[in-house]
C-alpha cells in the first residue's frame, strides 16, 4: 500500500511539471493600466509577477509591455485595450495564448530552434497562430479582427475554420458580420493601384501640365496639346514583386 502512494505522488509530480506556468512580468508601464486577477482590478506596475488567467486594461494614452516566458515573448497592450493571457512552459515546450477583449496588441514571438512554440491570440471572430515572427493585431466589435504582419508569418482562421498563411505586407481582416476573411493584399492594392487619366498620365501629372501650361511644354503660345502628342496611348509594363519577410 505505502509503494502504491509514492507512484501515485511522482505521477503527479511528472504531470505538473509538464505543464508549469510560465512566468509572466511586466516590464513597461505607461499611463493608467489595470490588473484583474478574481473579482478586483488593481494598478499595474513594473517588475510585476503576474498570474496565468489575468486580465490586463489599459487606458487612454496608455500601455504596457509583457514578458510571457523565459525566451522572451513579449505583448505591448496598446491604449484602450483589453487582453487575458495564459501562459505555459517546460524547457522543450511553450505554451501562449492570448485573448484580445478590444483594442490592440503587438506580439513579439522570437523564435527558439531548441523550443516548440505554441503562440495563439484569439478574438471572437478568428484565431492568429504566431511562430518566429512579430504581428500587430486589432480587434473591435464593429471592425472585427486586423492581422498585421511585421516580421515573419503567421496563419489566421476564422471562427469557421477558413484560414490564410500571411506574411511581408499583407493583412488578414476577419469582419464580424461576414463568413470569409478579406482580400490579404487589400493594404499592398492600395498603395501601388492608380487611377490613369488620358494620355496614359496618373492625376498628379495631369494637374502639372494644366497648371504649368508652356513652362512645361516649351510651346510659346502655351498649347499643353504638345505635351501630349509624342505620348503612346498602350504600353505594356512588367514588374517584378518581391514580398519582405
Amino acid at each position: 500500500m505505502k509503494h502504491f502512494f509514492v507512484v501515485i505522488f511522482l505521477s503527479g509530480s511528472l504531470l505538473c511539471a509538464s505543464n508549469s506556468f510560465a512566468e509572466i512580468v511586466v516590464t513597461k508601464v505607461e499611463g493608467t493600466v489595470a490588473y484583474r486577477d478574481g473579482n478586483k482590478w488593481s494598478p499595474l506596475k513594473e517588475k510585476m509577477k503576474l498570474p496565468e488567467g489575468v486580465k490586463v486594461s489599459t487606458g487612454a494614452n496608455s500601455y504596457a509591455v509583457i514578458s510571457l516566458n523565459s525566451i522572451n515573448h513579449t505583448v505591448k497592450v496598446e491604449p484602450l485595450t483589453m487582453i487575458q493571457i495564459f501562459s505555459k512552459e517546460t524547457k522543450s515546450e511553450t505554451d501562449t495564448h492570448i485573448g484580445l477583449k478590444r483594442g490592440q496588441i503587438t506580439a513579439n514571438v522570437p523564435r527558439d530552434e531548441k523550443v516548440k512554440t505554441i503562440f495563439k491570440v484569439s478574438t471572437p471572430v478568428a484565431t492568429s497562430s504566431v511562430r518566429g515572427t512579430e504581428e500587430r493585431i486589432t480587434y473591435g466589435n464593429r471592425s472585427g479582427m486586423t492581422v498585421e504582419v511585421l516580421r515573419g508569418s503567421i496563419e489566421a482562421t476564422n471562427r469557421l475554420g477558413r484560414g490564410n498563411l500571411i506574411s511581408g505586407r499583407q493583412k488578414f481582416v476577419q469582419m464580424s458580420n461576414s463568413a470569409n476573411s478579406g482580400n490579404i493584399l487589400s493594404s499592398v492594392r492600395s498603395i501601388t493601384i492608380v487611377s490613369v487619366n488620358g494620355y496614359g498620365l496618373i492625376s498628379e501629372e495631369t494637374a502639372t501640365s494644366q497648371y504649368s501650361g508652356g513652362d512645361q511644354t516649351g510651346s510659346p503660345d502655351g498649347d499643353t496639346g504638345a505635351f501630349f502628342n509624342n505620348i503612346q496611348r498602350n504600353s505594356t509594363v512588367s514588374v517584378n514583386i518581391i514580398w519582405p519577410w
